[in-house]
């Protein structure tokens, strides 16, 4: 069976695009300021995730602990 290959360039192609921009931004960044790009990388995912909000991961069960305990 052929594989399909999607018509407008696909979302893959569109992603890989995307952290190829990424990925030639923090070297650019890295050899400016004269850092390894470890570094650079490292300080920009810790900063990335930083800015997300994530739901505590345990917090439907201590909701449901706490229902059961007022029964």
């Amino acid at each position: 069976m052929p594989k399909k290959v999607p018509e407008s360039g696909g979302e893959r192609d569109a992603s890989l695009r995307v952290s190829r921009q990424v990925r030639d931004s923090l070297k650019a960044a890295a050899a400016v300021m004269g850092r390894p790009l470890y570094d650079v990388t490292n300080e920009a995912l810790a900063h990335y995730l930083s800015s997300l909000k994530l739901e505590n991961p345990l917090a439907p069960f201590a909701r449901a602990t706490r229902t059961r305990t007022r029964r």
